[in-house]
């Protein structure tokens, strides 16, 4: 089917915890909860003034998600309310965001080049920053198991950062390098393997890239598209690779299989 509903571009799409629900942000100012049973559109997130650049739900509720926006705020929704329940603000456009696994945290990132870690029950309650980064963070992801942060930046690195409790001062463990980011200033996301062996990003290049987690060794260059490869995700079985990108096209790459 086709949720239809947005008056502009659609920036980003999550599945619910369940898989029943689909979210989304749009440059239209809103977010969007939709039945994918039904195809209709449950909720409309109004409440930004500026472009929603990512969404992204908690893991382990399927009543619970956070949007973030160019007008520089975060917002947490319950969605059993009419209303967001806490803002995040900020001091310039937040460009990504993702929850902890049990929705305790909420982490921010974007033209700062700063990554927020916030109390998601307390209001203006910022509980440290990860700093690294060179340029705007365009993507925050939780990895499988619910211990690292991937983030993606303009600077063209992706960093893995420790986000367990009582880890140490320094929490950015690795960087991978290989992807590019280019004058068009898109907001590339990256991915990571359901076994967390592998990561994986668009790049400028027009390539796909994944590489070992372990080594950091580029395990894969996948071409094929014709423009800017925006979001890559892996299948959460099958050695199957999905990617999109400014082209308008979707890819299914293979990959090998993990012995």
């Amino acid at each position: 089917m086709v949720l239809r509903g947005h008056k502009n571009a659609v920036l980003d799409v999550q599945w619910s915890t369940d898989s029943t629900h689909v979210l989304s942000a749009s440059a239209d100012k809103t977010g969007g909860v939709w039945d994918c049973y039904r195809g209709k559109r449950l909720r409309r997130l109004a409440e930004h003034s500026s472009y929603v650049s990512s969404i992204c739900p908690v893991r382990r509720s399927n009543d619970i998600c956070v949007t973030c926006s160019d007008d520089g705020n975060a917002k947490i929704w319950d969605l059993r309310q009419r209303s967001s329940t806490l803002t995040l603000p900020h001091q310039y456009p937040v460009t990504a965001v993702c929850f902890d696994e049990p929705g305790e945290q909420v982490f921010t990132g974007g033209i700062d080049n700063l990554i927020h870690c916030w109390d998601s029950r307390k209001p203006n309650a910022e509980l440290f920053r990860l700093s690294g980064h060179h340029d705007t963070i365009t993507c925050l992801r939780l990895d499988p198991f619910g211990s690292y942060i991937i983030s993606n930046a303009m600077d063209n690195e992706i960093r893995v950062w420790d986000i367990r409790p009582f880890a140490p001062i320094q929490r950015c463990l690795k960087i991978f390098h290989g992807a590019q980011h280019n004058f068009e200033k898109h907001l590339q996301k990256s991915n990571c393997s359901s076994d967390g062996s592998m990561i994986a990003a668009g790049s400028a290049d027009r390539m796909v890239y994944v590489w070992d987690t372990t080594t950091r060794d580029i395990k894969y260059k996948l071409p094929g598209h014709a423009g800017t490869v925006m979001e890559v995700d892996f299948h959460p079985v099958e050695p199957i690779i999905g990617s999109c990108g400014t082209d308008h096209r979707i890819y299914l790459g293979e990959i090998a299989r993990n012995q």
